[in-house]
């Protein structure tokens, strides 16, 4: 039995039909060339997706900006109507400072001073002949507002633009004294401009140049009761 089990288990050379072993150093080694060839597969793969993305990178006219708050400070020029009697303030130069606060999507809100200081015409309305001009007074007025502003692009620039609407209220005040030339007048006869309600009402455009810097250019309605 034991010389059966060695037979079985090993190799005779008299035995007919028995084929002598191969040494391990000729055994055909097939797995690495498959290990190796799948991650040469796989590098020319990944590098042909990198390189098909790049190229299919299309440039868009639309850039998104990350202001969130805006403080300017404008110059600009007004022209009221003076009224049916011609009593209102003229022409003149507006001074505004502005702070600005993005909100959600398109929307944002607005904080306006403007400084508006021009002259208006005194009218005696008590001349016989109608109402006629006596002399000039200065007029200084004051306004404070708050403003919705919306963006027609949200938040986002076409070309580095930001074309926008707005329309806000707020309060206005003359805050020059009463001229020299007004007191001659009766006193019910004297025209004071007082507070008065503003509304308004307009739109623009928002140039984003580079960085933090953003150029403004914008047209409104202005409304007060004389």
């Amino acid at each position: 039995m034991r010389g059966e089990r060695q037979r079985a288990g090993g190799y005779h050379p008299g035995e007919t039909g028995a084929v002598p072993p191969l040494p391990e150093r000729l055994l055909p080694i097939s797995e690495p060339m498959s290990v190796h060839r799948i991650v040469a597969t796989a590098v020319v793969l990944l590098i042909s997706s990198r390189s098909a993305a790049t190229g299919q990178t299309i440039p868009s006219p639309y850039r998104f900006f990350e202001t969130r708050q805006e403080v300017s400070a404008s110059g600009g020029r007004i022209s009221p109507g003076t009224g049916q009697f011609g009593y209102g303030p003229g022409p003149g130069q507006m001074t505004e400072v502005r702070y600005g606060l993005e909100l959600s999507g398109p929307l944002s809100v607005e904080g306006v001073v403007s400084w508006i200081p021009t002259t208006r015409d005194i009218v005696d309305p008590s001349w016989l002949g109608g109402f006629r001009t006596i002399g000039s007074a200065d007029v200084q007025l004051l306004s404070a507002d708050v403003r919705f502003k919306l963006s027609l692009t949200g938040q986002r620039t076409w070309h580095n633009l930001n074309p926008f609407f707005f329309a806000g209220a707020g309060i206005v005040r003359d805050m020059a004294e009463v001229s020299s030339v007004e007191l001659d007048l009766a006193v019910d006869d004297r025209f004071e401009f007082g507070n008065s309600f503003l509304g308004l009402l307009g739109g623009g455009m928002r140039w984003f140049v580079k960085g933090p810097w953003i150029v403004r250019v914008d047209a409104g309605l202005r409304m007060w009761k004389l």
